[in-house]
């Protein structure tokens, strides 16, 4: 059928349903069939124009010849139509003959009631499928008119956000996102694609391969800095783990010492380290971020602390302990009494963070009560 056939058939068509219409006046149906009719006579008198080059989705704007991508006799522009006519003239024959029924049955009551009431109900029927077929012929109707409206959207884009085409259509998001699926089901678009997250519309296949293989880059790269995100924390736990482990050992080292020296006063400043030692530990298990703040603590000076303590001891065993070695043991306890002030202000800065979030918390708390008057002051009030 060429262009001027379908013309020609689109104004019969017009001409049947006016006269259709004339025979009863049904106002609110005429005026509907008559606007959704109008709406679509000039379906295939568009042509779109232009072609170029298809660029990267997403990334910059395609121009392509979209009237390659769009069906030229979009499903129901034609069966609309007939649905339409047929249901009116249905309508009306039917209507008019359940009407006639009625009137029939009851100024002839006398006549047998099962025979009429089973015409009734056949012709009946008929009204009803009728109706239906006009229902089912407005329905196509205007998913056809939503569809030259997406087209006029479409412009020369290759793809576009679905929430802009809602907007231009004043329809919800979620509505457009089926009446698309339902158009490329149906071949509207012959080549069109809608994303997993339901954000874009692509309208031909390379478009969307072109968007598969953009998403395959993205997951890779997510793989990838999931994987190096993954090797930076095992590195880091494992840097804890053996700083812990390092530490932990050298308080064990004190111990032992502490323990071959039970006798001596250094005894009770040996007790002291071990336990600030160990705190300062169990602080850094609690907060990893604090480990490069005591670097220092475990790789120098836990080891220069055993190596007094232990010098401490070899002197101490000394059968014969002059001014020299006598000397020496109270250097070394008072630098036993240095190196403790200096650890109990390490694991004090440690807790910095914790007196910190202990305050701002409190401000919190005085600043509900005062709103919601639970303090002291607004009770005297």
């Amino acid at each position: 059928m060429n262009k001027k056939d379908f013309s020609d058939l689109e104004d019969q068509i017009m001409s049947t349903v006016s006269n259709a219409l004339k025979a009863i006046d049904f106002a609110n149906l005429k005026r509907d069939i008559t606007d959704k009719t109008e709406d679509t006579l000039n379906q295939f008198k568009s042509k779109f124009n232009g072609y170029s080059e298809k660029y990267m989705i997403l990334n910059r704007k395609s121009k392509n010849d979209v009237s390659a991508y769009i069906s030229k006799r979009p499903s129901g522009s034609i069966s609309g139509i007939l649905y339409i006519l047929f249901g009116v003239i249905g309508s009306l024959v039917f209507g008019f003959s359940v009407i006639t029924t009625l009137v029939f049955k009851m100024l002839f009551s006398s006549v047998v009631i099962i025979s009429s009431n089973i015409i009734l109900g056949v012709v009946f029927l008929f009204f009803a499928v009728s109706l239906g077929m006009l229902l089912r012929g407005m329905t196509l109707r205007k998913r056809v008119k939503r569809f030259k409206k997406y087209v006029r959207f479409i412009d020369d884009n290759s793809y576009f956000l679905i929430s802009d085409l809602a907007k231009f259509a004043k329809e919800k998001e979620s509505f457009v996102i089926k009446d698309l699926n339902k158009m490329i089901g149906l071949g509207m678009f012959l080549e069109g694609h809608i994303d997993e997250e339901k954000t874009y519309f692509m309208l031909n296949n390379e478009v969307y391969s072109d968007y598969l293989n953009l998403k395959k880059q993205q997951i890779a790269k997510e793989i990838d800095n999931e994987k190096s995100n993954e090797e930076i924390y095992n590195s880091e736990k494992e840097e804890k783990e053996s700083i812990i482990r390092v530490g932990r050992s050298y308080i064990e080292q004190i111990k032992q010492i502490r323990n071959d020296l039970y006798k001596e006063e250094i005894a009770i400043k040996l007790d002291k380290l071990g336990n600030i030692a160990n705190q300062i530990l169990n602080q850094i298990e609690k907060n990893p971020k604090k480990i490069q703040e005591v670097n220092k603590f475990i790789n120098h000076y836990l080891p220069i602390t055993i190596k007094l303590i232990n010098s401490y001891k070899d002197i101490n065993n000394q059968l014969i302990k002059g001014e020299n070695i006598e000397n020496a043991k109270i250097e070394i306890e008072k630098s036993i009494d240095l190196i403790n002030t200096a650890f109990e202000n390490l694991l004090d800065d440690l807790f910095e963070d914790v007196v910190l979030d202990v305050s701002t918390d409190i401000s919190v708390l005085k600043t509900l009560f005062k709103q919601e008057g639970l303090v002291e002051e607004d009770f005297k009030k």
